[in-house]
């Protein structure tokens, strides 16, 4: 069989598509974190949202977190403490939402105390909700553990 450019071409065009199916079977194995499994309800709850960060604004300093020792402490200052009738804390890692970590605030607590062997090295972001008087309030701060 003589080489030529139509051979050539057809060379190509096999390798090319054998590539393209190689990467679309890459492609379907990798696992996909989404931030959030509802994207729809989020948008349409969004307006709901901006409320409920406009009403925490005043609350930013309200809260402290302290991770020097075998703990990651949430501080909460009196004032904020002795508002919330119910909350939670979420730990939510970005890079893997396996590795999210929730926990349960009682009424009118000062501090949460997280063991940080419950957590993996890396990024978190702390999502702090709670309600007082039927409103629903929410800070998030970065957090880095070691």
């Amino acid at each position: 069989m003589k080489f030529n450019w139509g051979t050539g071409i057809l060379i190509f065009l096999i390798v090319f598509l054998l590539a393209c199916a190689v990467f679309i079977v890459f492609a379907f194995k990798q696992d996909v974190n989404l931030v959030h499994k509802d994207y729809y309800e989020k948008g349409v709850d969004y307006t709901e949202q901006m409320n409920v960060e406009a009403r925490s604004a005043r609350f930013i300093n309200a809260i402290k977190v302290n991770s020097e020792n075998d703990f990651l402490t949430l501080i909460i200052e009196d004032e904020l403490a002795s508002k919330i009738d119910s909350g939670n804390v979420l730990l939510f890692r970005p890079s893997n939402s396996k590795q999210d970590v929730s926990y349960t605030v009682k009424k009118a607590v000062r501090e949460v105390n997280i063991p940080k062997k419950d957590l993996i090295s890396g990024r978190y972001i702390l999502k702090f909700f709670w309600y007082s008087e039927g409103l629903k309030y929410e800070l998030d701060r970065p957090v880095n553990i070691q």
